[in-house]
């Protein structure tokens, strides 16, 4: 169990500020639907986020905010791929191109792709490249 320092009892409350109101938490949810317009960004860039089962849903996300010729940048650990062909054959079917890779690091691959277009392929076809492995971290 967590206890509190003796040091932030102590602490002196500075003067002119009001007591903070305890706020309801927001309910932990996935941010599919990002409150942005269609084709309204020029960039949309995915760093070491693209950790849950449903990449498919924010790679469409990040396609429906760019705008024509937007550019998607990825940042990956480079263990989580298991086939970096399948990976990015899966993104250009989610009207993209892939502009540069760099594959050289021994821990993060980067990506940037073009948005081409709305996705080629149907919301129901499968995407195999999609699925990345867990994160491997190494004891150094």
């Amino acid at each position: 169990m967590f206890e509190e320092p003796e040091w932030t009892e102590a602490a002196p409350v500075a003067a002119g500020l009001r007591p903070v109101t305890p706020q309801p938490r927001p309910a932990a949810t996935s941010q599919i639907k990002v409150p942005l317009e269609d084709e309204s960004v020029d960039v949309a860039v995915f760093c070491l986020s693209l950790m849950g089962t449903n990449i498919r849903d924010f790679l469409e996300e990040a396609n429906r905010v760019l705008k024509p010729g937007g550019l998607l940048k990825v940042a990956e650990v480079s263990s989580r791929f298991e086939d970096v062909r399948a990976f990015l054959g899966a993104v250009t079917k989610l009207g993209f191109k892939v502009i540069s890779k760099d594959l050289t690091n021994s821990h993060f691959f980067l990506f940037d792709f073009e948005k081409t277009g709305p996705p080629r392929v149907g919301p129901k076809a499968k995407l195999s490249g999609l699925k990345l492995q867990p994160c491997l971290y190494k004891r150094r």
